[in-house]
């Protein structure tokens, strides 16, 4: 055993450097007696200094002077007996000189490139092909499908309950029609009729109508049907130019800024007067005809109905802000006549008796709840999903730059953003 390694020695100069390095030519070749301590250590001279390594690249070189290393080191021209796993050497990763050979890990058809592939891969596929690769369901999918069946039905409950509200508002406002227009015609309820317009045409028409919306204000509580009360007092405001002074000769002086001017009624003056026009002469107030643009009747009442709008049981009280226009801004002669009504829900002051909650109330506050619940998984979801697509294109473009130089365009980088998770 000595001879031969003392023949090794005296034949070490005669070798070619690949030979000195550890790469035998075939089974049974002379191989020098370095270890992997030494040869990490940088004391072989014969391989520091112009020995032949293989990089991951694939690509031949000289191993740089005095890198003192021979750690991972792979042999140009392997033989085919070590590549097979030749006996004696039990491992078929490893070179003539006992090191082994590394993964390449890097660079083009490396480990990383393919698993980045793979991830892209699978990231721009849609569920149905992810369910075809993986057989997982994909539950992300059926929670956005069963987030839209919920949502719709509860629009649906929501549609309802504001048809009852549009509907109610909407007879409210032909009650008061009929309460406070006089000669109110039920033709013109209908849209699109073809009743014309409802206009006075004369000063003592115009005192009629206020008289009959007074009246019917006055009376509101204890004439009507419906739970009607008085919740303000009765204005009565006039809008004209500052000033409009037209003679029989046709002069006139005429300013054109508008102003306007309000007197106020209360119940009890209404007891004490017999009309409008005696109230306007006590109050000193003169409707500037020639000059009038508008004139309005304000009042505002509260109502209760005792049927539910919503999913809470019990009554609803409702707050009804009435005007009544009298609008001459086209000075041809006639004045027309309107009312309109903003309505508005309000707290109802007190409640004798609680009223509990009825069977169709409960499943409403429970199909809230888990809307509410669906819909704050679904945004997290979409927030993860946003997030893991933008740590992947981060990923991407660390690879395409570090290995082959290159870099996303804008076109590309929008890709990862899938606005089914915005939307």
């Amino acid at each position: 055993m000595q001879s031969v390694t003392t023949q090794s020695r005296l034949n070490f100069s005669s070798l070619s450097p690949l030979a000195r390095c550890g790469c035998g030519t075939a089974a049974g070749t002379g191989l020098p007696s370095v270890n992997v301590s030494a040869a990490s250590l940088g004391q072989v001279s014969g391989c520091n200094q112009g020995g032949v390594f293989y990089d991951p690249l694939k690509t031949v070189g000289n191993l740089p002077a005095g890198s003192g290393s021979l750690t991972g080191s792979i042999c140009e021209d392997l033989p085919t007996s070590f590549l097979g796993g030749s006996v004696g050497y039990p491992n078929s990763r490893c070179s003539s000189a006992g090191y082994e050979l590394l993964d390449n890990n890097e660079g083009p058809g490396s480990v990383e490139e393919e698993e980045i592939k793979v991830k892209l891969k699978f990231f721009f596929l849609n569920p149905m092909e992810k369910y075809r690769l993986t057989r997982k369901i994909p539950w992300k999918l059926c929670l956005q499908i069963l987030k839209a069946i919920i949502v719709t039905a509860q629009l649906f409950v929501y549609a309802d309950y504001r048809h009852w509200h549009t509907s109610y508002y909407t007879n409210q406002a032909i009650t008061m029609d009929h309460l406070f227009i006089k000669d109110w015609d039920q033709s013109r309820e209908i849209q699109g009729s073809d009743t014309g317009k409802l206009a006075v045409y004369r000063q003592s028409d115009f005192y009629k109508f206020v008289d009959f919306a007074i009246s019917g204000w006055a009376s509101v509580e204890k004439n009507s049907f419906g739970p009607f009360f008085r919740n303000s007092s009765l204005g009565f405001c006039v809008e004209h130019y500052r000033a409009a002074n037209i003679t029989r000769d046709l002069l006139f002086s005429l300013d054109t800024q508008l102003v306007e001017h309000c007197i106020y009624l209360h119940k009890e003056q209404w007891n004490k007067m017999d009309n409008s026009q005696e109230w306007l002469r006590g109050e000193n107030f003169t409707v500037p005809w020639q000059a009038l643009e508008r004139l309005y009747l304000n009042f505002s009442l509260t109502s209760t109905s005792l049927r539910s709008f919503g999913p809470d049981p019990g009554p609803d009280c409702f707050k009804f802000m009435t005007r009544i226009t009298f609008d001459n801004t086209d000075h041809d002669g006639q004045i027309s006549i309107s009312l309109d009504v903003k309505s508005a829900r309000i707290q109802c002051s007190s409640q004798t008796d609680r009223i509990p909650r009825s069977t169709n109330s409960q499943l409403i506050m429970f199909h809230n709840t888990l809307v509410i619940i669906l819909c704050s998984s679904s945004l997290i979801l979409c927030l993860r999903s946003l997030l893991r697509a933008e740590l992947l294109k981060y990923e991407a473009e660390l690879f395409l730059e570090r290995i082959y130089g290159l870099t996303l365009t804008s076109s590309e980088k929008l890709d990862f953003l899938n606005l089914w998770y915005i939307a």
